[in-house]
């Protein structure tokens, strides 16, 4: 189905993990150009460009996932897709340390 945005940012992710770079970023561009405002879309977006090497367009994508919705620092911050962006400006900026230790700590009780 061309227009499953979810099908495209799995593609995405698989392009990358192969390598196949150029692909993964038309399967992304193409997974927000049909749902711009799904912060889950655009969170897996983030995942799939940190996969194709493309941190500055990872944060694009992460900061129009928060804006949208997620707010989940603790979950953001222990993705593996995304520990490239650790310690980059923008992405402390976004989901700091301290809101993940918080959040984490409040789960616990």
């Amino acid at each position: 189905m061309p227009e499953d945005a979810r099908a495209r940012v799995l593609l995405a992710a698989c392009f990358a993990q192969i390598g196949r770079f150029e692909e993964a970023k038309r399967e992304a561009d193409l997974a927000i150009a049909l749902r711009p405002d799904d912060t889950m879309v655009l969170y897996n977006v983030a995942c799939a460009l940190c996969l194709a090497n493309k941190p500055e367009e990872a944060l694009v994508a992460l900061r129009k996932s928060k804006e949208t919705g997620n707010r989940s620092a603790a979950w953001v911050r222990n993705d593996p897709d995304l520990a490239m962006l650790h310690g980059h400006p923008e992405f402390e900026e976004l989901y700091p340390p301290e809101e993940a230790s918080s959040a984490i700590a409040a789960a616990e009780q």
